[in-house]
This record gives C-alpha cells, structure tokens and sequence, in this order.
C-alpha cells in the first residue's frame, strides 16, 4: 500500500493539506542523506514539455516519447478542447487525446497520450525518449518537470527544473520521500537535489533511470502529500504490465512509433 494518500486535481499532484501518512516499516536509511543544495532549473532534457489544458485551466508535464505522441497523467487531460505543448523547440497544439485510466485518487493507470496529426519532434535532437522498465527500491532516479516550489503557496510553477532521488518503495506505484524544506532558495521539482520530490505542475512529468547510460522514463507523476517532516511522491509505474502494454497498443493502433 502506497504512503501517499490524496486526491488530484487538473494541475496539481500536491494537496497543501496536512497528511496522517508515516513511512511505514522500511527504513530511510537507504535514502541518501539531504545534500542542502536546492533542485536545479536546467535547459536540458529537451523531451520534457510543458502541458497547458485547454483554456489554460491547469498545466501539467509530459514527455515526448514517439515524433508526435507526448506522455502524460491521464488527471491532466480530463477536458475536451485543444491542449498546448510548450517545448524548446516549439509550441504545438492538440486535441488528440488517450486515457487509460479515469485519473482519479489511487489510479494506478493515470497515464495519457496527447499526439500529433505529424510528427513534430527530433530523436535525433533530444526531443524523443525512450520508455524503459524494470524498477526497485534503492535505485537512483532523476526527475524532471515545471511543478512550484512552495507546497503551501503553490508558487513557482512554470520553469523545468531537476534533481535526483532514490526509489523508496515500489508498490502500486513508485514512492519517493523528500525532506520537506520550503525555506528561501528551494525550487521545486521540491527538495534537495538528491533528494528531489514532485510538487504543483509536475504531474504527468517523467521518472528517469539510466539505462546504459541513457535516461529512459520509468514513472510518471501521478500524485503527492506531505506531512510535518517530508513530502512523499507516488509515481505510475512503467514497470506494469498493464501500462505497458496499453501503451503498446495505442502506439499500434495509431502509428505512434512509441519508443519503448
């Protein structure tokens, strides 16, 4: 069963409500220590985008993972209309969307794919990555995404930021813990920068591993809480058969060319 208790909204994984969740029976101290230093703003990462709803009520994240298909929480694209990917190449509209699940409070399948009548993104610029599986505790991952840096204000949101973390559980989803620490300087992607967490805005953005030296999306932000010591963040797992091969058939059915 998941740490993470709350409810979604369009844009917002993070609940400025105070959680009754603990960390159950496994120990923090496989979780690396908090480095002090804040999660970084970046330019990289080139195939994680900005998700803005249609009418502009709510942004999420989302990652290019085929030339025109981008993968996002299905929680993000609840409304009919055309949605607006902001990416570093362009601005690109759509109103082509796949929900696998209803993206409500424990869905374990809160994924979507917005795609493109053409293909509008480069692999061989960066734009595109590769989904990957396999995941278990103790493993290093990297998060990106455009969330807030104040859980309380829900403030910050809209630059891509970065940071590290080490998978705590796998359950129904991936869990990361993050010391909590809204103090001058934080900015969310929320935390350290090895310990990073998912705030406002993150939702639908991508959990990397690095597979032989690339980072390939094994999550997708689903939803979070907090409590008076840590934020926790749950993430949908790519590592599910289910999602997998959901996955697998919309890239078919609609000549996707996920890679994955």
């Amino acid at each position: 069963m998941s740490v993470v208790r709350s409810c979604l909204r369009a844009s917002a994984i993070i609940l400025s409500v105070m959680l009754s969740v603990g960390c159950g029976d496994r120990s923090l101290s496989s979780l690396p220590s908090p480095s002090g230093e804040s999660v970084a703003m970046t330019g990289e990462y080139p195939s994680v985008v900005k998700v803005i709803a249609p009418g502009g009520y709510g942004m999420c994240t989302g990652t290019f993972v085929s030339r025109r298909a981008v993968l996002t929480a299905a929680h993000c694209t609840q409304l009919a209309g055309t949605y607006t990917v902001i990416t570093s190449f362009g601005i690109f509209y759509t109103s082509n969307r796949i929900n696998m699940g209803p993206g409500i409070v424990d869905d374990p399948n809160d994924i979507s794919i917005l795609y493109f009548a053409s293909n509008v993104a480069d692999p061989s610029l960066g734009h595109v990555s590769t989904i990957t599986d396999n995941i278990g505790s103790g493993e290093e991952v990297r998060l990106v995404g455009f969330g807030c840096n104040d859980i309380a204000r829900r403030t910050g949101s809209g630059v891509k930021r970065t940071g590290t973390n080490v998978v705590y559980d796998v359950s129904d989803y991936i869990e990361l813990i993050t010391p909590l620490n809204t103090g001058a300087g934080v900015r969310g992607i929320l935390g350290p920068s090895n310990r990073a967490g998912s705030c406002f805005g993150d939702s639908g953005g991508p959990m990397f591993k690095t597979v032989g030296g690339e980072l390939q999306v094994i999550g997708v932000a689903h939803a979070g809480g907090y409590n008076s010591s840590y934020t926790f963040s749950d993430y949908v797992s790519l590592d599910r058969t289910d999602n997998r091969n959901w996955i697998i058939n919309v890239s078919n059915n609609l000549n996707l060319d996920i890679e994955i």
